[in-house]
């Protein structure tokens, strides 16, 4: 036979077509296996990379694995009763669509124990004498290169024929399988059909994926979080409702969750498309009916001279009580040339993290204050997130399918903001658009109008917003017929505006009219649990994407006061992600000079004789101390430091907690 040499002449196209897949397979186990070298074309990619994961295995073959004991077994059945309990339908219609081909169905779990069989009994007893039975763990670690192991490893749907197992003892199997991915790309466990090697045909690769569709489908639904919303969208409108179905999981406008038939669709990773807002992707378009989401894909995400359908719903969150039927409007939109692709969204870090309890308790009670037409006014410090809490308001109220029209009444000059805000007839001013300008009041009809820092507005045009909340009419600049108007009204200001009517500084009447239900929401250091979300927030935004931050620098930034709250700290972080390269571990000389002072001035609060010292800093040791006492005080400054919270504490002192509860418990050694 001719040697073939990938890359050389002699590893042509021709010459490997010519060379009966067996051959390639030993010629390719032969350099790989005896010359240390890499098959090349001879193995698909897939099998290459797992066979080099698996190199540290022997190739011959490995003891025969003993099935975990009955009890083992059932405790890890236990532990996946609800994919066990969605996929075991499809199992069991798997194999009997199968029976002819003699082949075994398999459900295992994510570390690769294989949890259920069902099939062919000839091939049955077969597959126990190389372990393929419920009990083995058929991960790559404990048996090289095989459908299950290397699809868990890559995530990714995967057929091992023959001698493409690493271990010489499985050459006579033949399986694909595919894994059970959630809608956070997490794998839930794998699908896999083995048997005859001749019996694993393109079709059966096909049928166990879409089983394994099917139950991605029936789990993914079945464990969506109760503060999320799902969009479900499809080009023909019976898809709706089935496994081909395509889901995004949406929280506060940001997606954090996809399905497959999304990605697919969408050409998009989910590292990709995770924490892009909604908008990005689509567009919205005036449903219509109540019960119907209208939306249009982005432009750069179809294909020039496409026609592109879509069908979508929303299903509400369980939170505000209700859920919306499958029932929408086809939306139709041609793409006649490529756009220019769009730079990706700033991740939405501040709208998923900055949710708590409390705010989502705040959020339930505005919401329906809002759907009663009644204002709802929000306050707090600068960068707590005001326009955050006003846009998922408007998304969880009745009014989500109509506009949101956010004005910063501080932003835009006292010249321009009544026309900004009330519009003008045509010439109503030098420089006025001959046509006119309808004004941000009347494009709010229907939806939401948020007023942001409404304390700045001027007196003469507070009169004006009055005027208008009561007779629900505006009037523009220059005359003209009064035009009705129907919104739903949010304001925000990081001012007392109690203070400024005692001023005179505001209107006593709009503020009157404005104060039925107001939302306080707290500065970040007034929050007792601000540095378990910091951390949080710090895992997200830098440890998802392969930063990480010494100790030092970690305790900058828990420690920070952070006097720009949320948007600070986020600021803080898109920086330090924008400038730190993957892998690298951000010092504190890599932090911004403003978290840096902050650490310093509390290191000098918490210096011997400062009042306040809660850092956790050892006392100065004198004659009358010893080891015990020292240990003591430790713990106790830890424990104040942390507000007695033991875990963190621990972290601090860098113990297990199992020492500290031994430490802080009453009547301890």
């Amino acid at each position: 036979m001719q040697e073939l040499h990938p890359g050389g002449a002699a590893a042509s196209s021709a010459a490997l077509a010519q060379t009966p897949p067996t051959q390639q397979l030993h010629l390719a186990r032969r350099r790989f296996f005896d010359e240390g070298s890499d098959p090349g074309v001879l193995v698909p990619e897939s099998i290459a990379r797992s066979w080099r994961r698996c190199s540290t295995l022997p190739a011959r073959s490995l003891p025969h694995p003993e099935p975990l004991p009955s009890e083992e077994l059932f405790s890890r059945r236990d532990a996946q009763g609800r994919l066990r309990h969605h996929a075991l339908p499809e199992l069991e219609a798997l194999a009997e669509a199968l029976v002819p081909s003699r082949v075994i169905v398999l459900l295992a779990d994510p570390q690769g124990m294989i949890l259920d069989a069902a099939g062919s009994d000839a091939f049955m007893t077969k597959a126990q004498r190389v372990a393929l039975m419920p009990g083995v763990d058929w991960s790559e670690g404990s048996r090289g290169t095989n459908a299950i192991g290397t699809a868990l490893t890559d995530a990714a749907a995967v057929t091992v024929l023959g001698l493409q197992h690493y271990l010489e003892q499985n050459s006579a199997l033949g399986c694909t399988a595919t894994p059970l991915l959630a809608p956070n790309g997490h794998v839930m466990g794998v699908l896999d059909v083995s048997g005859d090697p001749r019996c694993i045909q393109a079709q059966t690769s096909s049928l166990v994926r879409m089983a394994g569709q099917m139950i991605e489908h029936r789990l993914a639904l079945d464990t969506w979080p109760a503060d999320t919303e799902i969009l479900r969208f499809a080009r023909d409108p019976a898809l709706i409702g089935t496994h081909r179905e395509a889901l995004l999981w949406v929280r506060g406008g940001v997606v954090v969750g996809a399905n497959r038939a999304a990605l697919r669709v969408l050409g998009m990773r989910f590292e990709q498309l995770y924490e892009r807002y909604v908008e990005d992707l689509f567009t919205t378009l005036p449903p219509g009916d109540s019960a119907a989401s209208s939306l249009q894909l982005q432009p750069h995400l179809m294909q020039p001279g496409r026609l592109a359908v879509w069908q979508a719903s929303w299903v509400r969150a369980r939170r505000f009580g209700s859920q919306a039927g499958p029932a929408a409007r086809v939306v139709q939109a041609e793409v006649t040339e490529a756009a220019p692709p769009r730079p990706a969204s700033t991740p939405a870090d501040d709208t998923v993290l900055i949710d708590d309890p409390l705010r989502q308790h705040q959020l339930q009670r505005a919401l329906r204050v809002l759907d009663a037409d009644i204002p709802v006014l929000i306050s707090g410090e600068s960068g707590v997130g005001k326009e955050v809490f006003a846009r998922q308001l408007h998304r969880a109220s009745g009014r989500c399918g109509g506009p949101f029209v956010a004005v910063n009444c501080a932003a835009v000059p006292e010249s321009l903001i009544e026309s900004e805000l009330f519009g003008y007839e045509a010439g109503a001013f030098t420089g006025a658009r001959r046509r006119g300008q309808a004004g941000l009041v009347r494009e709010a009809d229907g939806g939401v109008l948020f007023l942001d820092e409404i304390g700045d507005m001027p007196l003469l045009l507070q009169s004006r917003l009055l005027r208008v909340l009561q007779d629900r009419e505006v009037r523009p600049l220059g005359g003209g017929q009064a035009q009705a108007v129907n919104f739903a009204l949010v304001c925000a200001t990081h001012r007392k505006l109690p203070e400024l009517v005692a001023e005179g500084r505001f209107r006593a009447d709009l503020y009157y009219r404005l104060q039925h239900f107001s939302v306080e929401l707290p500065a970040l250091r007034e929050q007792p649990d601000r540095r378990e979300r910091i951390d949080e927030l710090l895992h997200v935004m830098l440890g998802r994407h392969g930063l990480r931050l010494s100790a030092q620098a970690r305790e900058a930034m828990l420690g920070c006061t952070w006097p720009g709250n949320w948007r600070e700290l986020v600021g803080v972080c898109r920086t330090l992600r924008a400038l730190g390269d993957p892998g690298r571990c951000l010092d504190l000389a890599d932090l911004p000079a403003s978290v840096r002072d902050c650490l310093r001035r509390s290191r000098d609060a918490a210096a011997p004789g400062a009042a306040g010292n809660r850092t956790g800093t050892l006392p100065p040791t004198g004659a009358n101390t010893d080891l015990r006492s020292l240990t003591e005080a430790a713990v106790q400054a830890a424990l104040q430091a942390c507000d007695g919270n033991i875990s963190r504490a621990a972290r601090m002192l860098g113990v297990h907690r199992s020492t500290l509860y031994r430490r802080a418990a009453p009547g301890r050694d």
